[in-house]
């Protein structure tokens, strides 16, 4: 039977593209290291090990610090309760990040609908915006792994759709406004100050729209930054919550700002951001083309306001980094749904004109209907025979395997020095994650762990331990 929505197909195309580009690899084991240690100190708080205010990582944690304060508490909390009602398996955090990706996709359907009227066909186009969205290539690797952006960008979707939606009446309801300011100070408690971007949004309106008084839009702009203010002023009044976020913003935070770059200039972050929206950028370079040769009216200037409104969101949230030195590419993820959904807005007068010209009835539409389900269809297929394999970091983790077997969890294995590293998470973070073992190297604890052909580093008391490992090699501490 033919869907009379000449959307549906092309929603099925899109949710499909989205899984193809995300589950086959999300499904596997092994993930960046970023999003192993996130998995590793939440997983320990659900089983006990540190507390909501002070997380526990490993023996050493990093720095020094007698507890993990590298970024704000709220998602390892967030996470911790999934793992205390689904257990222990590597499937808890990558069911977590397959529902932040389906909320992506459904709050940018929702963010974009509230542009329209119900009697617009655009308002149904919401899928080119998350087409847009997924071929952004750090968007899809990001829902590859369990980071902090897929959670902080979902606080402040929704605020900004809360935001949006009240703007576009000319009463101000104040509990919606609170409740705003409360989903961006939910952001910000998830991975920092990235996450306050979305209280410029009514100064935007006002820029991109100029519908109303400079005043009022300044005055709901200082209501949206009252509210995390005001919760964070009592969190640092209370003292356990203080003495936690002083860690993170004084020994964590400004210290990672000063002292630990990672680019080499400050604009690098700009072009980083092109380079992601590149494959955007072809397609509506295809698409003007198309529309050129076609001599069609692209009607580009319907949606122009609209569209600065959310280049303006977007580059609220991607700007800033440019103030630090700490610049990576996924600190950019959650901008990208207002990018997309921009370079959307430009298009989607050519694009309804054009659906609106398909006979559902004729043969092709139909063809394409039986294509985009075979392809879902398919993808789901794919992404299933990708259970049990290991995306990444094979050997490492495959070893990392075969010591869990043999040293007992809760254990702390000594490294030599150079196998060390308090920031590289690729080793301790498997072994943290799925056996609760730490890596020391300043004491000697029953087990030694060193790469194989080092073996100037292996002490004299300890013998080797006879497992068959690919990369490194286990000794245990003569009786």
């Amino acid at each position: 039977m033919m869907p009379k929505n000449i959307n549906f197909p092309w929603w099925i195309l899109t949710v499909s593209i989205v899984l193809a580009f995300t589950l086959p690899v999300l499904v596997q084991d092994a993930m960046f290291q970023d999003a192993m240690l996130y998995s590793s100190v939440s997983h320990n708080l659900a089983i006990g090990i540190g507390t909501f205010w002070f997380p526990q990582y490993s023996t050493l944690n990093i720095a020094g610090i007698p507890s993990f304060h590298e970024q704000p508490p709220l998602v390892f909390g967030i996470q911790s309760v999934f793992y205390k009602v689904l257990g222990d398996s590597i499937y808890v955090e990558r069911f977590y990040t397959l529902l932040m990706l389906i909320a992506h996709i459904i709050l940018i359907n929702v963010l974009w609908k509230l542009n329209f009227n119900k009697t617009q066909q655009q308002r149904k186009l919401g899928w080119i915006a998350v087409t847009f969205w997924i071929l952004i290539p750090v968007c899809w690797w990001c829902f590859h792994n369990n980071l902090m952006e897929n959670t902080m960008s979902l606080f402040d979707l929704t605020a900004v759709i809360i935001i949006v939606q009240n703007l576009k009446k000319t009463s101000v309801n104040y509990l919606a406004w609170i409740l705003a300011g409360f989903l961006i100070f939910l952001a910000s408690f998830s991975k920092g100050l990235p996450g306050l971007f979305p209280i410029v949004v009514p100064f935007l309106y006002w820029i991109a729209e100029r519908k109303t008084g400079f005043k009022k839009h300044l005055l709901l702009t200082l209501l949206l930054f009252s509210i995390p203010a005001l919760i964070y002023t009592i969190l640092f009044i209370i003292p356990i919550s203080s003495e936690s976020l002083s860690i993170y913003v004084f020994k964590r935070l400004l210290v990672r700002v000063d002292s630990m770059p990672t680019s080499s200039y400050r604009l690098e972050i700009f072009w980083r951001l092109f380079t992601e929206m590149i494959p955007v950028l072809l397609v509506l370079f295809i698409v003007f083309v198309v529309g050129y040769f076609k001599k069609a009216n692209l009607a580009v200037r319907e949606n122009s306001k609209t569209a600065a409104f959310y280049f303006l969101i977007g580059l609220s949230g991607s700007t800033p980094l440019a103030l630090t030195m700490v610049q990576k590419g996924w600190y950019l993820v959650p901008s990208f749904p207002y990018f997309a959904i921009a370079a959307a807005m430009l298009i989607s007068p050519y694009i309804s004109k054009s659906l609106a010209t398909i006979d559902t009835s004729g043969r092709k539409f139909k063809i394409f209907y039986i294509v985009t389900i075979i392809l879902f269809i398919s993808v789901m297929v794919v992404s299933a025979t990708q259970f049990g394999k290991i995306s990444r970091e094979k050997d490492t983790l495959s070893d990392v395997y075969k010591i869990g077997k043999v040293v007992p969890r809760f254990s702390t294995i000594t490294v030599p020095e150079n196998l060390y590293d308090e920031y590289d998470f690729i080793l301790q973070g498997f072994l943290v994650r799925h056996f609760n073992i730490s890596i020391d190297p300043t004491k000697e604890y029953k087990y030694f762990l060193t790469e194989k052909g080092n073996t100037s580093a292996i002490p004299a008391q300890y013998r080797r331990v006879e497992i068959s490992l690919v990369k490194y090699e286990l000794y245990v501490r003569k009786e």
